[in-house]
């Protein structure tokens, strides 16, 4: 009987064990600890400027902040040229000249004698 009783204490003492080692580790999740949140990356957008094909002055920038808006986009060309043009870049290739993917496309005229230009960015 001296036997049974060993055994019995014995497994009385483990079953406490495990369950204090289950409360050490529930302790140790709470959720009031900031270290263990995750954070997410941050994009840093800046003005992206083309390169333009048989070009005579003319700049496109598509802005940090149109790529930002991830919305389709209305390009006029600035610079020294005495005449303008426009492109329209679609949401989808905003984000992803955005994202460093090569893109081109042919520019319309808007009050000159028809020519366009083929620019390019990144």
């Amino acid at each position: 009987m001296a036997e049974t009783m060993d055994r019995r204490r014995f497994l009385a003492f483990a079953a406490g064990s495990v369950a204090l080692g289950a409360a050490v580790v529930l302790t140790g999740c709470s959720s009031g600890s900031s270290s263990s949140t995750p954070t997410t990356p941050t994009t840093t957008y800046t003005d992206k400027h083309a390169s333009v094909a048989a070009n005579h002055g003319h700049t496109f920038t598509l802005t940090a902040a149109q790529q930002q808006a991830a919305a389709d986009a209305k390009i006029y060309s600035g610079g020294s040229a005495p005449h303008s043009h426009k492109i329209a870049i679609s949401a989808a290739d905003v984000a992803a000249i955005a994202g460093g993917t090569t893109w081109s496309g042919r520019t319309s005229a808007v009050d000159f004698d028809g020519h366009s230009h083929v620019i390019t960015f990144n």
